[in-house]
C-alpha cells in the first residue's frame, strides 16, 4: 500500500515537472539555461546515483563526482560572467540564480557526503585490514 503512495505522489510529481518543462521559455539568454525544475530533477538524480553507488562501494560516488564537478563550473561561470549573468538576472530573476547556484553546491557535496558516510561506517578500514 505503501508503495502505491509513493509511486502516485512520484507520477504526479513528474507529470507537474513535465508541465513546467513543456511551458514556453523567454527568448533571450533564457533559452540557453535549464529551467528550475530541470536543475532540481538533476540533483535528485545525482543524489540517488550516488546512494545507490555508495550502497556498493563507497568509493563509487567520487567516480560520478568529477563530470558533475565539470558541469557545475560551467554553470556557475556562465551566471559569474558580467554580461552573460546580467542578462540572466534580468530575464530569470535572482531567484533563478539563487536556485541554481543552491542545486550547484549541492550537486557538488551529495556525492561526497554519500562516499563519506560509507566509509565512516567502518566499510573502508574493512577493507585495508584485509589487505595488510
Amino acid at each position: 500500500m505503501a508503495v502505491r503512495r509513493i509511486l502516485l505522489v512520484l507520477t504526479g510529481w513528474m507529470w507537474s515537472v513535465a508541465a513546467a518543462l513543456a511551458a514556453p521559455i523567454a527568448t533571450g539568454m533564457a533559452e540557453r539555461e535549464p529551467p528550475a525544475p530541470v536543475l532540481w530533477l538533476t540533483l535528485l538524480t545525482i543524489a540517488g546515483l550516488s546512494l545507490a553507488m555508495s550502497c556498493r562501494r563507497w568509493w563509487l560516488p567520487l567516480m560520478l563526482w568529477v563530470p558533475v564537478a565539470f558541469a557545475v563550473s560551467l554553470i556557475i561561470a556562465e551566471l559569474a560572467d558580467p554580461v552573460i549573468g546580467a542578462a540572466i538576472r534580468e530575464e530569470l530573476g535572482g531567484f533563478y540564480v539563487l536556485q541554481a547556484d543552491l542545486c550547484a553546491a549541492l550537486a557538488i557535496t551529495v556525492p561526497l557526503m554519500f562516499a563519506n558516510m560509507r566509509f565512516g561506517r567502518g566499510d573502508g578500514a574493512k577493507n585495508r585490514s584485509l589487505l595488510g
